[in-house]
């Protein structure tokens, strides 16, 4: 895997691409930043952090780590599908860098260190993470997650629509995917924040979604909701746009004293989401 086909392969704009291609960075020096990575991400990520122009020598680095990825992909016989569908974050992280710092690059950097540690993978328009439950114990008759249980959580990335085919397709390969870890799945989200019956038709894709789960938890004082819907904070509803209905909705609920947090749910495949799981207040 090189690094022209990989930017091909995700579908990384020329500009952003043009970025790494000229990124100047002696390979001794990029193979002790590896390490530095390897062996402690934390400290790695102030030090390059501190840099002037870090952002564009983060995307230079992830897409150095993600070409190197390759090899332990095909080892483990992953098809080069899921392996730029699973990449391509860096396109969708790169693109908001543009949006809200004006140029291209990587600002997201603690999300994506777990795409190239193989620690995630998109699987259509899902991505999925193998985690330890945290949460308390949740049981249903002869059901029940525990925790510290390995369950599969849940990303939505930016992009294309949410549909239910969509949603269930991802559901059938992570199936054949992760053979050997139960079909538990936990998804943390604005998405399933139980408000966004107020901003949104009762046909909609985000509903139709967190309909599939039993929520078990809420923060309402989350703002999730508003930085993904208005793509920023601030500190009075009044500044936001009403570019979108979904926008102008959000705006007026905000401005009225509404709240919109995030929520918490589970979702197995053989329960419905129909009096199967307790509510909320009695876990």
């Amino acid at each position: 895997m090189h690094l022209n086909e990989f930017c091909k392969g995700i579908q990384l704009g020329e500009e952003a691409s043009r970025i790494i291609f000229d990124f100047r960075l002696e390979e001794e020096e990029y193979a002790k930043l590896k390490q530095h990575f390897q062996t402690d991400r934390h400290s790695f990520f102030r030090y390059v952090t501190g840099a002037a122009g870090y952002r564009q020598m983060l995307l230079y680095l992830f897409a150095r780590f993600a070409v190197d990825a390759y090899e332990e992909y095909r080892i483990r016989g992953i098809e080069d599908q899921i392996y730029f569908d699973t990449f391509k974050d860096i396109r969708i992280w790169s693109e908001v860098c543009y949006r809200d710092y004006g140029e291209y690059g990587i600002e997201e950097y603690n999300w994506l260190q777990e795409h190239v540690r193989l620690q995630l993978f998109r699987l259509g328009r899902l991505q999925f993470q193998p985690v330890a439950f945290d949460g308390e114990n949740l049981k249903a008759g002869e059901y029940s997650v525990e925790k510290h249980q390995l369950v599969l959580n849940i990303h939505i990335p930016e992009g294309e629509p949410l549909t239910p085919q969509e949603v269930s397709h991802s559901f059938l390969l992570a199936r054949k995917f992760f053979r050997g870890i139960p079909a538990v799945y936990i998804c943390r989200s604005w998405l399933l924040y139980p408000g966004l019956n107020k901003v949104l038709k009762a046909e909609s894709n985000i509903l139709r979604f967190q309909q599939l789960f039993r929520i078990y938890e809420v923060d309402e004082e989350s703002r999730e909701a508003e930085q993904r819907i208005f793509n920023r904070l601030e500190t009075s509803p009044d500044k936001y746009g009403e570019e979108t209905s979904l926008r102008r909705a959000a705006k007026a609920l905000l401005s009225n004293s509404g709240t919109l947090g995030s929520g918490c749910g589970v979702h197995i495949p053989c329960l419905t989401t129909t009096g199967d799981w307790p509510d909320a207040a009695t876990i």
